[in-house]
């Protein structure tokens, strides 16, 4: 659990009218009317504050749209009286990663979404980007357990989810630093900033909070029939059912056997950057277990042979890489079973790719090596690009897991520098190409 603040902008002339005509300092009523009234309303998800609990239909939001709670739980449902938004943009964000804010809106099935996020005191040039892409994911679970640029629309329930999440004001892309969860003990790695850390925090007596980052936004944008600045046929709300069967909501983040009781299903709990367990794998899921190395262990990875450890001095993004080494020869390295849960199967064609830096040499070939095998035996392909020591270099490429009858193992790592090189290796991708 934690506590979360967001501010909303949906219409500029209503956004703009606050302390001038609207929601001004001073007498909130005038002649029997509202100075600042209700626009539309905020509530958490779940049956919990359903209609026949809150016939409000939670908090109101104004024209002064700033949202303050607690999260760590199902969501916020956001509804606005004049409609789904076609433009929705997100600032002054806080909230700690250890927590997670799920925000969700109403909006109508066959809508497109354009969701990015976006860092004010930044010039996009060569090395770094400005802004992040987010991508769809396929349920809800993969948005909550992502790196926060991941959408999810349920054409169940007619709902938007996004996760929303804090990040610097800076470049968001660049060789030293992609777009991840970051956490308050991210460093700013700006030679020209003097902050020490990436985020702005207050910190009094041991109290650290979030600050947000002047300019900050994430822009969420709906292409949707309807005059003006709202969606037509904004989908009435339909509840989700947040518990299993033989549980009931308790509060905005539990489910229990009843209220009171202590044989509860809480299954909200702050996700770690890379979960050991993910969600059930869908088209544009990352196939690989803990892909960034950011979990305690280095499971479900282990060296083929020689030395795989995790290492906090080197990392591509999150707070830690693999480091490869006492290797002696050029197919050792850090590999996975990919096999299980259907995640790699029989000639379909995956698009991989990692990041990889050396240790102690100043540039040497990298492999990421496929290895099948079926009723004639074992197969190797791969795909190879050079690496150096001085900065992160990707490598990307698609390879095809082949079959001559049955396919009964299927494993990849990633390999490829001489007799006693070592290198680090982080964020390792695997996605079914359709």
């Amino acid at each position: 659990r934690g506590l979360g603040h967001i501010r909303l902008r949906f219409d500029d002339n209503l956004f703009d009218s606050v302390g001038q005509t609207s929601c001004m300092n001073g007498p909130k009523v005038e002649n029997g009317n509202l100075l600042c009234p209700s626009i539309g309303r905020v509530r958490h998800i779940g049956p919990l504050f359903d209609a026949s609990n809150d016939p409000l239909g939670g908090l109101p939001i104004t024209a002064n749209a700033i949202i303050a709670g607690p999260t760590g739980g199902f969501g916020w449902l956001l509804n606005l009286d004049a409609g789904s938004p076609k433009s929705l943009q997100i600032d002054q964000i806080e909230v700690d990663s250890s927590t997670t804010l799920m925000l969700a809106i109403p909006y109508p099935q066959g809508v497109s979404f354009s969701i990015s996020a976006h860092a004010p005191w930044c010039s996009p040039i060569s090395a770094h980007s400005c802004t992040e892409l987010f991508t769809a994911a396929d349920s809800i679970a993969h948005v909550r357990y992502s790196q926060g640029n991941k959408y999810y629309y349920d054409t169940d329930t007619k709902l938007l989810y996004i996760r929303v999440i804090m990040f610097p004001g800076d470049n968001l892309n660049s060789q030293t630093a992609m777009w991840h969860l970051w956490d308050f003990d991210d460093l700013n790695n700006k030679p020209w900033d003097n902050r020490q850390h990436a985020l702005d925090r207050y910190s009094f007596s041991g109290v650290l909070l979030p600050k947000y980052s002047n300019g900050n936004y994430i822009k969420i944008t709906a292409d949707c029939d309807g005059p003006g600045l709202y969606c037509a046929n904004t989908p009435p709300y339909i509840e989700l059912d947040v518990c299993p069967s033989d549980y009931i909501q308790v509060a905005f983040d539990k489910c229990c056997a009843s209220s009171g009781s202590t044989n509860c299903h809480d299954f909200t709990t702050p996700p770690t950057m890379a979960p050991t367990t993910p969600p059930t794998f869908g088209s544009t899921s990352n196939l690989f277990y803990n892909p960034g190395f950011e979990d305690s262990s280095l499971a479900p990875w282990y060296a083929n042979s020689g030395t795989v450890q995790l290492d906090a001095t080197q990392k591509h993004s999150g707070t830690q890489s693999a480091l490869c080494k006492d290797r002696t020869a050029v197919w050792m390295g850090v590999e996975q079973n990919m096999d299980g849960d259907g995640r790699f199967e029989a000639n379909a064609t995956y698009r991989v790719s990692c990041w990889a830096k050396l240790r102690n040499a100043g540039s040497a070939t990298l492999e990421m090596t496929l290895k099948t095998v079926d009723d004639e035996g074992a197969h190797w392909k791969g795909i190879s690009t050079t690496i150096n020591n001085n900065s992160w270099t990707h490598l990307e490429g698609d390879l095809t897991v082949d079959a001559i009858g049955a396919l009964s193992e299927v494993y990849l790592y990633i390999n490829g520098p001489g007799s006693g090189v070592e290198y680090w290796v982080d964020d390792v991708s695997a996605i079914l190409v359709p």
